[in-house]
């Protein structure tokens, strides 16, 4: 399970927030938070430091 969606509301940011700073989709953060696909190794950790946490909180 992760956890994407819990830390991007704390910090309130919408999918499409994540989506431009991360030059993604909007749709690529939906299923990143329904786990349909996974982040990259380096999408993971850029995800991690915009959402302040780090790679390992996220899919705890």
């Amino acid at each position: 399970m992760n956890k994407i969606k819990d830390f991007r509301k704390k910090r309130n940011l919408s999918q499409g927030d994540i989506a431009k700073i991360m030059e993604v989709k909007q749709n690529t953060v939906s299923q990143w938070e329904n786990d349909t696909r996974t982040p990259s190794v380096k999408q993971g950790l850029k995800l991690a430091e915009i959402l302040e946490t780090t790679a390992e909180e996220l899919y705890k």
